[in-house]
């Protein structure tokens, strides 16, 4: 072996050991390692929606911004949709509940990492992005609008006009006012599918752990390890925050009151009864994909006692810039939000609903570990 080939072994010799002995603030085991990497890849494939015709096309897309920051759709034009939705709130709005035309009782959802989802809403009133997104422009407490007015504001417009033919291909006076407003939802939906929050220290971790490369995942934050090896054992939070969105986009009873003024928020139950009401669903007149497998999801859902008080489990990506926190927007920071399952009181979960929850008893240290690990996200 020659002087120049021997010290060229010695390095790479060198460079093996550090790699092995490279120590992690937390071992995960294998079932543990098996949940983490569900959380990943990130960022996912697009998925477009076959409901939505104009799903991931250039010119829809560039429409559906112009519309999501225009007070035009609002009915005395004094509301757009990103006055609730602001891009550095991760589009949520910083409020418990938002600032409406009346009262509202629940909190602003970020309107991030929506393409591919099943539900929308708290209660899953809407069974896509472009039904969800007509939702607040017909809310009387919101943009308080009617079909009728959209549809004219589109056509006495140039600049809506032309964005409106450019996306469909026809003008909006050739299109019933119903119909047109679905189509508004549907430019809407297609540049909110492309809003996707950006790779994160924890996504670098993931990749790491998914490739063995130890001396990459010794980088990620040593607390934020301890944390995420909190999140997918003892704490259980794997169980309901999994897959690359931390959600498996269902609903939960996770014991926050639901009661209102004048009564109370039904949840996922209204929602169900709110969604065979929706002639904008994907079993109805102005859904692109007439097939059964565009609509089984929504054909399938039946409404059960237990629904009453559900709400959806939110992603909980980015999930530092989105507080307030949970349905009602009354947890004010995320150690609130770890507290509540810390010391959670089982006794106010429903008798027929899910035994999945349970106090954590979480110590400080824990606490303190678990926030750091939500906070890389």
């Amino acid at each position: 072996m020659t002087l120049k080939r021997a010290g060229l072994a010695a390095i790479m010799l060198a460079g093996a050991l550090v790699k092995v002995s490279v120590s992690l603030a937390a071992e995960f085991t294998a079932d543990e390692t098996a949940a983490i990497l569900l959380h990943g890849p990130w960022p996912p494939a697009f998925q477009t929606d076959s409901t939505n015709r104009v799903s991931g096309k250039r010119a829809a897309i560039r429409f559906g911004e112009t519309l999501f920051r225009d007070p035009r759709l609002s009915a005395d034009g004094s509301m757009a949709c990103s006055d609730c939705h602001r891009p550095d709130l991760a589009f949520s709005d910083g409020l418990p509940t938002p600032a409406g035309k009346a009262e509202m009782t629940r909190n602003t959802p970020a309107t991030t990492n929506l393409a591919g989802r099943r539900w929308f809403g708290w209660d899953g009133a809407s069974d896509s992005l472009w039904a969800a997104s007509i939702r607040p422009v017909l809310n009387g407490a919101e943009m308080n609008n009617t079909a009728e007015s959209v549809a004219a504001t589109i056509r006495e417009n140039p600049d809506l006009r032309d964005g409106y033919r450019r996306s469909f291909g026809v003008l909006p006076e050739q299109v019933a006012a119903d119909r047109l407003l679905a189509d508004i939802g549907k430019t809407l939906a297609a540049w909110q599918e492309t809003q996707a929050t950006p790779r994160t220290a924890f996504d670098d971790f993931r990749d790491a752990l998914a490739a063995g490369d130890t001396v990459a995942m010794a980088d990620y934050f040593e607390p934020a390890q301890r944390g995420l090896k909190l999140f997918v054992g003892k704490g259980r939070c794997a169980l309901c925050h999994y897959g690359p969105a931390f959600s498996n986009g269902e609903f939960a009873d996770v014991t926050v009151p639901f009661f209102i003024p004048g009564g109370v928020d039904k949840g996922r139950y209204g929602g169900i009864r709110a969604l065979r009401d929706n002639p904008f669903s994907r079993t109805g007149l102005y859904s692109d994909d007439p097939s059964p497998s565009a609509q089984r999801q929504t054909r399938q859902v039946r409404l059960l006692h237990r629904n009453f008080g559900e709400f959806r489990v939110p992603s909980l990506r980015s999930i530092a810039q989105t507080a307030p926190y949970m349905h009602d927007g009354s947890l004010a920071r995320l150690e609130d939000v770890i507290g509540h399952y810390s010391e959670l009181d089982e006794s106010r979960l429903h008798v027929d609903g899910e035994r999945i929850l349970r106090p954590l008893n979480l110590t400080a240290d824990e606490k303190a570990d678990l926030l750091a690990f939500l906070r890389t996200l």
